[in-house]
């Protein structure tokens, strides 16, 4: 595996609530956590999820349900932590997406709206599903696709690492062969740039760094309302 990771403020917020991680060799690693940036503490929150999930997973084999479990308790027990001495971060929580590889062979976990996407054949099949209000609501047929980025709770999650709501998180497996890629995401990516265009950008690079540095340019030259961060794996 041949990674790369990059995060960029953005062009409208006033600090980075993104972090992220990636280890390759026998074993790969690569995360990205998206820090509720309403709240205070957005910032925090990602890196000490970072942080505990790298702790966590580096020397383990595999993500498994009970192990994901795990992890979010140890990300919420040290969130208390900082809130018991900074009440005002009582609502602070974050994304997480988490990838672990053994050959060819990834496990992962994922809560929140940051996304994974394998890239093959010319092809782009988001991985993941968004915990947020209007996913719920377009899976319920209440909304149509195209109302998706436009609905104004469109930013609302309905599942985050944080002391409150919904903390489980999704585990699951999927095989990365020869020359195709992964990508993990913040909405910062997503809410700027269409599959088709991040596609567009694996058609036209095939090294790790440069998909990275050109997908980041083009979601600040869509606007960068948010922070960006993005990890790229090529197989």
């Amino acid at each position: 595996m041949k990674s790369y990771g990059i995060t960029n403020i953005g062009k409208v917020r006033l600090k980075n609530d993104d972090s992220f991680y990636c280890s390759d060799g026998k074993k790969g690693l690569y995360i990205v956590a998206d820090g509720m940036g309403g709240y205070k503490g957005g910032e925090l929150a990602s890196r000490i999820a970072v942080a505990t999930a790298v702790e966590e997973l580096r020397e383990v084999d595999e993500i498994t349900e009970e192990l994901s479990q795990e992890l979010v308790r140890k990300i919420q027990a040290r969130l208390k932590v900082e809130i018991d001495k900074n009440p005002n971060l009582k609502d602070m929580g974050t994304t997480l997406i988490c990838a672990l590889s053994r050959g060819r062979k990834f496990s992962c976990l994922h809560i929140g709206d940051s996304r994974a996407y394998q890239i093959l054949n010319d092809q782009i099949k988001q991985l993941t599903e968004d915990h947020t209000l209007v996913n719920i609501l377009y899976k319920s047929g209440v909304i149509a696709k195209e109302e998706l980025s436009k609905h104004p709770k469109r930013s609302m999650l309905m599942k985050a690492i944080s002391l409150q709501g919904d903390s489980k998180a999704d585990v699951f497996e999927f095989n990365l062969e020869k020359d195709q890629y992964l990508l993990l995401c913040s909405d910062g990516l997503t809410d700027q740039l269409t599959n088709r265009e991040i596609l567009q950008v694996f058609k036209s690079e095939s090294e790790p760094d440069k998909i990275g540095k050109e997908l980041v340019r083009l979601a600040l030259e869509s606007g960068g309302r948010d922070n960006i961060a993005v990890v790229v794996v090529k197989a």
